[in-house]
């Protein structure tokens, strides 16, 4: 019966798979490089959603097939490929959804070493979310209104480059 049940929750849905774009702003709050803190830097985040598997009672994740592109205005940027976006709704916090994006790499503001995961996350007051469903409109989207994060580390000291997420539309299509 176990088995039955993992198979279920692991298998890929019928007729699920969309694709999806994400583009964004992010404004700094540290310094990076040669970049100021207070840079505007533009994302795109272009996925597949390939597989759901509910973890829990208060997660639910979905695996993509994707990539990310963040650009400074100085012509340089940050790559990876996003893995999986999680979806939770955690009644003792704040509903929110974290898109983590691994294999990190380029040379935003001259930095070119990069630690895994690069972090978009869109946090909604607790009990906000009626469903684990992901956003595939700039209007859903609206939902996660109360914080909107960005994050990458280096691997030197683990210093962080945070910064704030805004102007997000998504728009995604069936497949």
């Amino acid at each position: 019966m176990r088995l039955a049940a993992l198979v279920f929750i692991l298998w890929p849905i019928a007729g699920f798979a969309q694709t999806c774009t994400l583009g964004l702003s992010v404004l700094t709050e540290a310094a990076h490089g040669t970049l100021a803190s207070g840079t505007r830097l533009a994302a795109e985040v272009t996925f597949v959603t390939t597989r759901r598997m509910r973890m829990g009672s208060e997660t639910t994740s979905y695996l993509t097939d994707g990539s990310v592109v963040v650009s400074g205005p100085d012509g340089t940027a940050l790559n990876g490929r996003l893995k999986v976006i999680h979806v939770v709704r955690a009644a003792h916090w704040a509903d929110y959804m974290s898109f983590d994006v691994v294999d990190v790499t380029g040379n935003l503001g001259g930095v070119t070493s990069y630690e895994d995961p690069m972090l978009f996350s869109f946090y909604a007051d607790r009990g906000e979310l009626t469903s684990f469903d992901l956003p595939t409109t700039s209007a859903a989207l609206e939902q996660f209104d109360r914080r909107r994060t960005f994050q990458v580390h280096t691997p030197d000291t683990m210093w962080t480059l945070p910064g704030s997420i805004t102007n997000p539309a998504i728009r995604c299509a069936e497949d």
